[in-house]
């Protein structure tokens, strides 16, 4: 059976509207949402330093991302050793509209507690708190790299710091 010209021409005309709306981006609501933490997918690796009351050292560190919920929850496993320390730390945190919350613990010394903080582009702010241990966080993704800093409260380790890549 023969489309009618007219019909066919309204056929014709809706397919390339359509096809004109969806590459210009008009139709963005059916494009799937990217979260906050849609970057971090993946394995990471790369170096850093610790910085303690009684110097520098060198460590080397890989990092684990699952993502999930179009990129509102993210889980963390980072791992670091040198010659002197070994930490191993697991995080769990959501994402909404910009506030992070969620759960951390550091497997090696059986330390867990609480991450709070806000995230805004591509950089995490947050604090993470138990009663045992208390550090500022920052986290920082850009053009496929990730500089985290871990900033704990009283305690011998001053300060670490590490640049990550892509792997």
């Amino acid at each position: 059976m023969r489309l009618s010209t007219r019909l066919r021409f309204v056929v014709t005309t809706w397919l390339a509207s359509a096809a004109l709306a969806m590459s210009t981006g008009r139709y963005e609501a059916y494009a799937a949402p990217r979260g906050a933490f849609s970057d971090l997918a993946g394995t990471w690796s790369g170096s850093g330093r610790v910085d303690s009351a009684g110097g520098s050292e060198t460590i080397r560190c890989r990092a684990q991302y699952g993502v999930a919920d179009g990129g509102a929850r993210v889980e963390q496993r980072l791992v670091c050793a040198s010659a002197s320390y070994q930490f191993n730390i697991e995080c769990r945190a959501t994402d909404a509209a910009g506030r992070v919350s969620g759960t951390w613990s550091e497997t090696t010394r059986n330390v867990s507690g609480a991450l709070t903080g806000a995230l805004e582009g591509g950089r995490l702010q947050a604090v993470v708190n138990s009663p045992l241990f208390s550090a500022g966080l920052s986290l920082i993704t850009r053009s496929g790299t990730q500089e985290i800093v871990i900033t704990p409260q009283n305690n011998d380790v001053r300060q670490v710091s590490i640049r990550l890549r892509r792997s």
